[in-house]
């Protein structure tokens, strides 16, 4: 019994202790936080990590921010819709020689957005489009996404531009500025990266005009030199310039003008408000009717509002799980340009005639790896070789020498006759027959070779 009762009251012990342990299970749930709380779910958290901070924005914008206005609003909305732009750089590639109304008159005939069209006047632009397709839809997105951060960064651009003493009146640009409206910006909280915040509003605006509104300079730079010191090390922009450019000593150069007549009929309104949309990018309606052929309303001074179309944007979907939702399409793959080149057919009209330029593969290898090889390999290692090898060694040679050592001398000394009978008749002919032997005039292969013939 005594040993009974100590197991009992061990027993009773262990219950008890276990006990105390399940209950301060409790309290220490209640000194941690939730698992939910600890960390958001990613789709809560993707609509605030979508929006792009100054660092990012300016990264995208830094190769087109030093553009004339106009041109930049233009690439802005052509961006919206990547698979067109594609298609007209091909477009443009086969049909170089086609410009001015003839141009105008050719875009009549494509479906493309009239914003992709107009860029056609401008091939250097739609060349750098299509080189740089991932940050063509970025730009795209980033401008559909947040407007008026991608106006205000690109003016914060141009400032740092003026700033370095690099954004100047030239013969191809004319450059000019007014004062913003509105109170100046907040400085930006201390404890907060400013590449993640969006970019202020700047306190002038700064405009990039061509000096004739017909013919256009597209300039060309380096976004790592022209800015000045670049501030956001993990954004590095891009240098891109058109083939055949030739590197000068100019911090901005130009290359070849390019005669737009009524194509680039986007317009940059800085500041926008007023009820305008698109962070102030509008469109100038008589040139939009005279290039489109088209009868479009102005709705206030000659301009009318510019609106994203989702039907020229075909398959291609939103990276932004935001704009994704709201124009109903899918999400788009993380590497833009290898999924456009490998999976969208482009249907590009006379282009197709001569050929899919390398739009219509497919990536999807349908490889059947069981090879089909048979391993047993079937080689006869009996080497059937007879290794007697008849040769006649018997050298047939005859060695008797027919010498007529008979010398018939006249020993009578007549000194005016003398007669003597050298004679020497002498048989040294050999015959061989050895198969084996050296052919007549063989020679030993290993001597040199005769002048002007190769030594083998």
């Amino acid at each position: 019994m005594t040993a009974l009762a100590k197991l009992l009251r061990r027993s009773c012990a262990i219950v008890t202790s276990g006990a105390l342990v399940l209950a301060g299970l409790p309290a220490m749930a209640q000194d941690q936080p939730p698992a939910a709380a600890q960390q958001r779910p990613a789709a809560q958290q993707s609509p605030q990590a979508q929006q792009l901070g100054q660092g990012q924005l300016e990264k995208l914008l830094a190769p087109i921010a030093l553009y004339p206005d106009d041109l930049v609003a233009q690439i802005l909305t052509a961006s919206t819709y990547p698979l067109e732009v594609v298609q007209a750089a091909r477009w443009v590639n086969e049909h170089s020689n086609v410009q001015g109304q003839a141009l105008q008159d050719a875009m009549q005939q494509q479906p493309w957005d009239a914003s992709v069209k107009g860029l056609t006047a401008v091939p250097q632009v739609l060349a750098m489009m299509n080189d740089k397709l991932d940050w063509t839809q970025q730009v795209g997105e980033a401008f559909l996404a947040q407007a008026n951060d991608v106006s205000n960064a690109i003016q914060q651009l141009r400032a740092k531009a003026a700033a370095n003493g690099n954004l100047k009146t030239s013969k191809q640009l004319k450059v000019s500025s007014v004062a913003a409206s509105g109170p100046p910006p907040a400085p930006p909280p201390p404890d907060v990266d400013p590449a993640m915040l969006p970019p202020p509003p700047p306190a002038e605006y700064i405009m990039i005009e061509p000096y004739d509104p017909d013919l256009y300079y597209v300039p060309v730079y380096d976004p790592m030199v022209v800015y000045g010191p670049w501030p956001w090390v993990d954004y590095e922009p891009f240098y891109w310039y058109p083939p055949g450019y030739v590197l000068g000593a100019a911090i901005i150069g130009f290359g070849v003008g390019f005669f737009v007549g009524a194509a680039l009929w986007c317009h940059y309104n800085w500041g926008g408000g007023g009820g305008w949309g698109g962070g102030g990018v509008v469109i100038n309606v008589a040139r939009y009717n005279q290039f489109n052929h088209t009868n479009l309303a102005a709705t206030r001074g000659g301009y009318s509002n510019w609106q994203f179309n989702k039907e020229h944007r075909g398959t291609v979907g939103f990276r932004n799980t935001a704009l994704s939702k709201q124009y109903g399409s899918k999400a788009a793959p993380s590497n833009f340009q290898s999924t456009l080149q490998g999976n969208h057919s482009l249907n590009t009209g006379p282009l197709n005639a001569k050929g899919n330029t390398n739009l219509n593969v497919n990536r999807s290898f349908n490889a059947n790896s069981n090879l089909g090889v048979n391993k047993n390999l079937n080689v006869n290692k009996n080497l059937n070789v007879n290794k007697n090898l008849n040769v006649n060694s018997n050298l047939n040679a005859n060695r008797n020498l027919n010498v007529n050592r008979n010398l018939t001398v006249n020993r009578s000394f007549n000194p005016s006759s003398m007669n003597l009978n050298r004679g020497m008749n002498i048989n040294r002919g050999a015959s061989f027959a050895g198969g084996g032997g050296r052919p007549a005039g063989g020679g030993g292969g290993g001597g040199r070779p005769p002048p002007g013939k190769p030594h083998h």
